[in-house]
């Protein structure tokens, strides 16, 4: 009992000591000290704070002040960063001692608040926030939110600007009204908003109003909605858009959930795009922490450049907001795209998905049915962590045309382009891709199979195969973040090389099977700076087949002709040059591949040659000599007997992309023994036609 009575009077004692504090504070704290004091704190900031008039002070029951016209400038400058008419806060005094904030009054008038971030990044109120500084908090626990209650905001002609010095970015928020009545928890209050945002960079002019009766209680976490609406309406750049927002009824607390359906609306018209869409939400069932909706439903009708989409998605939404975790059981998705690039009558695209995460446990599932085309697709995912996010997936098609899905091929940049492969670090995650028949750059794969793993920055698409052509592709590519590098490991074997160039190259000048094996490795910024730093190894063989449109025989006799043995063949387009074999391995450094070794067997007739290939400059110097071996009847049983040992010599230099092809006749000659000069002149003209003929056989 005496220890009762000791805390009785210690409480009492405490509570009459609050007394005289106050009383003293009421008699001693009055507006021209907190006037002086506030100036006096400016100053040392190196800024002008200005107030006209007296402050009015109260402290109880109330505790607030009111002030008059008020100009605070920036640091160190006459800009004023801060100005209003007049102002008035006051919170009841009592419920803040049990953690409520009871806001009596909030009344703003003329408020003109001007934000600026200068070239350095430092914005123009960090000093008035002690940027930089740390500052001291529980490290454990749940931050307590406090119960709030508003009797009535006032904010009238505000003007809140920003400005940015580096990007010349300016926002204005212009003739800022906010307006409300008593929002105590208990029952909605009423509340109206407008507003007009202005901007450059982009240009911006768009006015917002809303109104509507509103209830929330942060503390028992309820909120809402009776009779709310919202409109935008304005334009941005040179699109106008306008949004509609209508909110009938919506209540949720943490033991119910109800409402009607949520529409809204938003459509944006302009030079370039144009967007419709709609989106209806049923009403909402259950609690505020076990959420139902039984559909969301999106109708979209929308352009840009030249493309659209037009379709529908709906869902309905199981959402825990406790975890907080969702579930979308059934995600139905009926689109329509056209565009360059698509089918002209569009691409129809039917889905059915699945999806649920918690973001609690930072973990997600989804899978995926989708019909596009002639392709049906199934895919599956999931995470076990977001941040960096960590993943499998597995990935099905039957077929795939992604020359259909795909925009035309754009006009390679000139310069340097940029590769950063710095986004592979960090994440880790690995599945599987599978394509029954795939068809890209209008080559056709069947049975392509990869594996992915993404780990410590490094991808690896290995192993990866496919049917090619009546051949096989098999090999492997990895790509570090660090050092910007890229391996490629391939190998193509068996391939027909007819089918393979008229599909890749639209050009019809080769049969036979051919094998490619490349192993090759590079590093470097960008695609210039990987084409220079190439190097490896790769080899090239091709059998059984033939060179279309030309007959190295004929050619061959042609520069005979010249040389004074006979007289020049008629070239013909039917013509074709048999071989039984071609090989070529080539060393590649600095993206330089250098060949010595080219050797191809065709009947009659043997070919050699040697030089380089610069990659990373795109040019070539290469010679590639033709040579008639000992023999009566060549193809197509013509004589060749008198061109037995004649071997000419073929130049390729200049441009990769476009080639000078031209026969060195300087070789020729000191090899035959001819007076070049004389044979030439007494056959004008044949020299063109050889050329002719041999471009025929090496170009691309």
């Amino acid at each position: 009992m005496k220890a009762l009575k000791i805390l009785a009077y210690g409480a009492g004692g405490f509570v009459a000591l609050l007394l005289v504090a106050l009383a003293v504070a009421v008699l001693v704290i009055d507006g021209g000290f907190v006037k002086a004091r506030l100036e006096h704190a400016m100053q040392e900031k190196h800024r002008t704070l200005t107030i006209e008039g007296e402050p009015r002070i109260r402290l109880y029951p109330v505790a607030g002040i009111a002030l008059g016209r008020l100009v605070l400038t920036e640091p160190a400058s006459d800009n004023v960063f801060i100005a209003l008419d007049s102002a008035e806060i006051a919170l009841q005094t009592l419920p803040l001692l049990s953690r409520e904030v009871a806001v009596e009054v909030l009344r703003i008038s003329g408020l003109k608040l001007n934000v600026a971030r200068a070239a350095d990044g430092r914005l123009n109120f960090a000093d008035l926030i002690g940027a930089g500084e740390s500052v001291a908090g529980p490290e454990r626990g749940e931050l307590r939110i406090p119960a709030v209650r508003i009797a009535q905001i006032a904010i009238e002609r505000a003007r809140i600007g920003y400005r940015d010095a580096a990007s010349g970015q300016e926002i204005t928020l212009d003739d800022l009204d906010l307006k409300t009545g008593r929002l105590d928890g208990a029952a909605p209050g009423q509340v109206t908003f407008s507003v007009r945002l202005t901007g450059r960079r982009p240009e911006l002019d768009i006015r917002a109003q809303a109104a509507g009766a509103v209830r929330f209680n942060l503390q028992r976490q309820e909120v809402g909605l009776d009779a709310f609406s919202l409109q935008v309406k304005g334009r941005a750049d040179r699109d106008t858009l306008a949004v509609e927002i209508a909110a009938p009824k919506v209540d949720i607390t943490p033991s119910r959930a109800s409402g009607s359906a949520v529409a809204a609306a938003v459509k944006v018209s302009g030079p370039k795009r144009r967007l419709d869409a709609k989106l209806n939400i049923a009403a909402a069932e259950g609690t505020a922490k076990a959420l139902s909706i039984p559909n969301l439903a999106l109708e979209l009708d929308a352009s840009a450049e030249g493309r659209s989409v037009k379709g529908r998605v709906s869902t309905p939404l199981q959402a825990n907001l406790a975890g907080p975790a969702f579930e979308l059981p059934k995600i139905a998705a009926h689109l329509t795209l056209s565009g360059p690039g698509l089918p002209q009558k569009g691409l129809a695209l039917l889905a059915d998905a699945a999806l649920k995460a918690d973001f609690g446990k930072q973990s997600a599932a989804g899978e995926l049915a989708a019909r596009f085309e002639d392709s049906n697709l199934r895919a599956r995912f999931a995470a076990t962590r977001f941040a960096p996010l960590v993943a499998t997936f597995d990935v099905k098609a039957d077929r795939l045309n992604l020359d259909r899905l795909m925009p035309p091929k754009m006009a390679q940049a000139k310069g340097d382009d940029r590769i950063d492969l710095s986004g592979l670090k960090g994440p880790r995650v690995s599945g599987q891709v599978a394509i029954g028949a795939l068809t890209a750059q209008r080559l056709k794969l069947a049975d392509l199979k990869a594996g992915i793993k993404l780990a410590g920055g490094r991808l690896e698409v290995a192993p990866h195969s496919a049917n090619l052509y009546g051949g096989t592709l098999s090999g492997s590519l990895v790509a570090h973040a660090d050092g910007n590098r890229i391996a490629i490991k391939q190998a193509v074997r068996g391939v027909q090389l007819g089918p393979l160039l008229r599909d890749a190259a639209q050009q019809d000048r080769l049969e036979g099977r051919g094998n490619v094996t490349l192993d090759v490795a590079t590093a470097g910024a960008g695609v210039l700076a990987m084409k220079q730093a190439l190097g490896g190894t790769a080899r090239v063989e091709m059998r059984d087949g033939a060179v279309k449109g030309i007959n190295l025989a004929e050619a061959i006799q042609d520069v005979r002709a010249v040389l004074g043995s006979r007289s020049a063949t008629a070239s013909d387009p039917s013509k074709r040059t048999d071989f039984s074999e071609i090989t070529a391995s080539f060393v590649i450094k600095n993206g330089v591949a250098h060949n010595e070794d080219l050797q191809g067997k065709a009947p009659l007739l043997r070919l050699t040659g040697g030089g380089d290939v610069d990659i990373g400059n795109s040019t070539v110097n290469y010679t590639a000599r033709a040579a008639v071996v000992a023999t009566s009847r060549g193809q197509g049983g013509r004589d060749l007997s008198n061109l037995a040992g004649v071997t000419v010599p073929v130049r390729i230099t200049g441009a990769l992309e476009k080639p000078a092809i031209a026969v060195d006749f300087a070789e020729l000659a000191a090899k035959s023994g001819v007076d070049l000069a004389k044979a030439l002149g007494r056959e004008r003209g044949v020299t063109e036609k050889i050329g002719d003929k041999l471009r025929g056989l090496f170009r691309r």
